[in-house]
């Protein structure tokens, strides 16, 4: 009798084990999908937003004052292949940031995560960043990681050295960025690419329509490029706020005509 009771224990005792690795491994699939957030954008005159205008009508405050550069070849060979390359420097502040992005361009979002999953991603990556780039109607799957730093003898607000710069950013490099095409074609890439910018940029914190905003005003070769943005994990309330602040922006005469990326307006001089 005792030895039937145990080999029933035991029974239900594995059956117990059995579920709980089923529910584990459906709680880590759960967990591990890829859900990208939202970051909807548009580009404001430049003509009309003096920074005593964004004070008052994005009730904004002054952030930072930030030096940006981008890192490329000649061929923009990183850009070609949808890699982004960042560094920004900041005014009064020890601090640094390096950003390494893979963008998605012209591809549908399924198709997108797909080829991210084949590349080892999981969703589970919490120093990764997966968004959807919202703007001029364009929806863009992105993939980033912020690195940040302190800021060397070579690599500081009052001058950056290009050389120094892209050897931090080797030295930073995601794995998963590093390797995405090849480590040799990603390092020789590198290895030939030259500064483009500094742009120059005061950035706020404020609201619009009911939603936090960040508001960038970018300097670059004599030219000036304002951007409102606002982050939304969901993407149908993100849907709504793209619809609602592309209405208002161009119901006040607000909505500017270049609805240029930040990158492009650096790069493409």
């Amino acid at each position: 009798m005792m030895k039937s009771v145990k080999s029933i224990a035991l029974q239900l005792c594995m059956v117990g084990l059995v579920l709980l690795c089923i529910t584990g491994v459906g709680a880590s699939q759960v967990k591990a999908a890829i859900n990208p957030g939202n970051e909807i954008k548009y580009n404001i005159k430049s003509d009309i937003f003096l920074e005593p205008k964004i004070l008052s009508v994005f009730s904004a405050t002054k952030k930072d004052d930030v030096k940006i550069y981008y890192y490329d070849t000649a061929n923009k060979d990183f850009l070609g292949a949808d890699y982004n390359h960042r560094l920004r420097v900041y005014k009064g502040s020890n601090k640094i940031d390096i950003t390494y992005k893979k963008r998605f361009s012209n591809t549908p979002l399924d198709e997108a995560l797909t080829i991210t999953k084949d590349h080892g991603f999981t969703g589970n990556e919490s120093n990764y960043k997966f968004e959807m780039d919202i703007k001029d109607g364009n929806h863009t799957f992105a993939i980033s990681r912020k690195e940040s730093l302190k800021e060397t003898s070579k690599v500081s607000f009052d001058a950056v050295d290009t050389n120094a710069a892209k050897k931090l950013i080797l030295e930073n490099v995601p794995n998963k960025i590093q390797n995405w095409n090849s480590e040799d074609w990603y390092n020789n890439t590198l290895d030939q690419a030259e500064v483009y910018g500094p742009a120059k940029a005061i950035t706020y914190k404020g609201n619009y329509a009911g939603y936090e905003a960040d508001i960038e005003v970018w300097n670059y070769q004599g030219d000036v490029m304002i951007e409102l943005s606002a982050k939304e994990g969901d993407a149908s309330k993100a849907a709504a706020i793209e619809k609602l602040w592309h209405d208002k922006l161009e119901a006040e005469g607000y909505l500017s005509d270049d609805q240029r990326g930040k990158t492009a307006f650096v790069m493409e001089k």
